[in-house]
């Protein structure tokens, strides 16, 4: 017996059942396609730590790793190219080739459509990385 959810909480769901538009299929595909891991004990307001501990800390797999040093590497040589921006700030052509020849674009494509399929807790780390040896261009 709950004072809040019988006399505030259930009105307020009586009511707003009748006054928002049903949901679609769509709508329905999309929430009962996932579920909220940890998240859902974080907004209970008593978070279970020990279940967010028990996990272990995402780590690259090799392909990522490969990726990861080799591109760090590449990209360094693209810091010159990327300095030489004129006034339309675009990229040269030789960035352009580099970003497209190792798929930057690709990272979270499947590989059967010529992706790399990465996870993507790295991929702002390498997009980051590569933003910051290209990009600014220089001030006029």
């Amino acid at each position: 017996m709950s004072f809040r959810r019988d006399f505030v909480t259930k009105p307020i769901f009586s009511w707003a059942r009748g006054v928002l538009p049903p949901m679609s299929d769509t709508e329905r595909e999309a929430l009962e396609a996932g579920d909220v891991w940890w998240d859902a004990d974080l907004f209970t307001g008593n978070p279970d730590w020990s279940k967010l501990l028990a996990n272990a800390p995402a780590t690259l797999t090799a392909e990522e790793k490969a990726f990861s040093t080799a591109r760090s590497m590449n990209s360094a040589r693209c810091s010159t190219i990327g300095r030489s921006i004129g006034n339309g700030r675009d990229l040269p052509p030789e960035v352009w080739d580099f970003i497209k020849v190792h798929k930057f674009f690709g990272m979270i494509i499947p590989k059967e459509y010529g992706g790399l399929v990465f996870r993507p807790m790295r991929i702002p780390k390498w997009c980051g990385r590569f933003r910051r040896v290209v990009w600014p261009p220089p001030l006029p």
